[in-house]
């Protein structure tokens, strides 16, 4: 009690002065009706900046929830989109024949995720998701984007989290087809760009040109997931086929939220395709 006295008496005349310009702002602000509500105004409008302030900083503070209750929304509207196209190809074979073009891809489901860890400056790059077995992830799973960009494919689970293989990495290849035909392709990732891959084994006859879109080719994703654009093109020395840079669709130094896709007949494809190897 006694050093508050002491403080007192040492701030007594800050105190004094504070007291009296209260006093005298409050005796300005009631003076008159013009004052009053110029006072009022001023306050509102900080009252509103400050609110607006916190608001800035809670939806800034809620966009990772945000992000990921939109990814799992994605994931089922995809679900929805195949289940729906699915009934669609059933009406239409028993309306008429034709033949089923296409059909696996009514047969995937997404499974949303989150990148936990991942590197693009190595020669051998990795991402890490916070979904492994215990959510139905399972190797050789395919990880796109929300947007159906490609990301790579899956190489190890644990229970709860798994090891996804990107484009950039040199030990990654996967099969491409040129939108709009059907031309095939090889893609890899040589190690220099982390912004481009490369597309080779690409037909002569294809006549690629900049801005053409190259899609994934696996049995595992849907037909429609982009790889990138062509950026140039190359034709070999023996005037057989093309070498191709395409400009990666997805950003892969800026990924959050992504997809793992299962084909739910996969099973049933491995034991058809061991079957032919042996």
């Amino acid at each position: 009690m006694h050093r508050l006295i002491e403080f007192i008496k040492r701030i007594y005349v800050i105190l004094l002065f504070l007291l009296i310009e209260g006093i005298a702002v409050w005796c300005y602000a009631t003076a008159t009706p013009y004052t009053e509500s110029k006072i009022l105004a001023r306050t509102s409008a900080m009252g509103s900046a400050i609110s607006g302030a916190i608001t800035d900083v809670r939806n800034f503070v809620s966009l990772p929830e945000q992000n990921e209750e939109l990814t799992q929304r994605v994931a089922e509207l995809e679900e929805e989109l195949q289940r729906r196209d699915a009934a669609l190809e059933e009406l239409t074979a028993e309306s008429s024949y034709k033949p089923i073009v296409d059909s696996l891809d009514a047969k995937f489901s997404f499974h949303p995720a989150r990148v936990v860890a991942m590197t693009t400056n190595r020669r051998h790059n990795y991402i890490v998701l916070d979904r492994g077995r215990e959510s139905g992830i399972r190797k050789d799973m395919g990880v796109i984007t929300p947007n159906r960009e490609f990301v790579g494919t899956v190489v190890e689970c644990s229970e709860d989290y798994s090891v996804v293989m990107p484009l950039l990495n040199t030990r990654f290849k996967i099969g491409g087809r040129l939108v709009g035909s059907d031309y095939v392709c090889s893609i890899y990732w040589d190690g220099t760009s982390r912004y481009e891959v490369t597309a080779v084994e690409l037909s002569k006859y294809a006549e690629p040109r900049k801005g053409m879109v190259i899609n994934v080719e696996s049995d595992r994703l849907p037909l429609d997931v982009k790889i990138g654009e062509i950026k140039s093109s190359e034709i070999n020395a023996s005037k057989s086929a093309y070498s191709v840079e395409l400009a990666i669709a997805a950003e892969m130094q800026n990924l959050n939220n992504v997809l793992v896709v299962e084909n739910k007949d996969q099973q049933q494809i491995d034991e058809l395709v061991s079957l032919f190897e042996n």
